[in-house]
């Protein structure tokens, strides 16, 4: 599969969208579209590391596995939704963006990209 027309596709869709990364939990990317030159590596090894110490503290309180996560801020909003349990996407959005169609698709991107990365 060609990760990378997925994520294009995906930018390409979200108003406001303004780059993604598909990566590991150890925060890798395995492919990127960054056309805002954001710093997306830094970014990543940051929310996979929230996302660890959340899985830690979910696996005590039983209350499951981190499936999204939002952050916003005063320019961004940045969205990490699970893929599986060991890949996630990583978009990050103009405060203005559609936030509901990101988490759309977000949601549609796990189901196509789901049996590639199991």
């Amino acid at each position: 599969m060609n990760f990378r027309a997925v994520l294009e596709e995906i930018l390409d869709r979200v108003e406001g969208a303004q780059a993604i990364t598909l990566i590991g939990l150890d925060g890798i990317a395995i492919d990127s579209v960054n056309p805002g030159r954001l710093p997306l590596e830094g970014l990543s090894a940051e929310f996979t590391s929230i996302v660890k110490g959340l899985n830690v503290s979910n696996t005590e309180l039983e209350t499951g596995e981190v499936q999204q996560l939002a952050i916003a801020t005063d320019r961004f909003v940045t969205f990490l939704s699970s893929v599986t349990s060991e890949y996630f996407i990583l978009m990050i959005l103009s405060a203005d963006g559609n936030y509901g169609r990101a988490r759309f698709e977000l949601l549609r991107a796990k189901t196509r990209l789901q049996d590639e990365l199991s």
